[in-house]
């Protein structure tokens, strides 16, 4: 996990590992599903707020 935001570069204390949420639309721009991104992200509380993703759990 990174020190810093991926998202908006943020360097507070409440960061997370993510997989952001990629939204589909059709071509009358209506939303048809979502995929994961492949790769996780580390973001802050409002980049989590603000945008749609996945929290990544840590494996025990």
């Amino acid at each position: 996990m990174s020190d810093r935001c991926d998202s908006c570069g943020d360097d507070g204390d409440d960061l997370l590992t993510v997989q952001r949420i990629y939204l589909e639309f059709d071509e009358s721009n209506q939303p048809v599903g979502e995929r994961l991104a492949d790769e996780f992200e580390t973001w802050c509380i409002v980049c989590r707020l603000t945008y749609p993703h996945q929290e990544v759990q840590a494996e025990a």
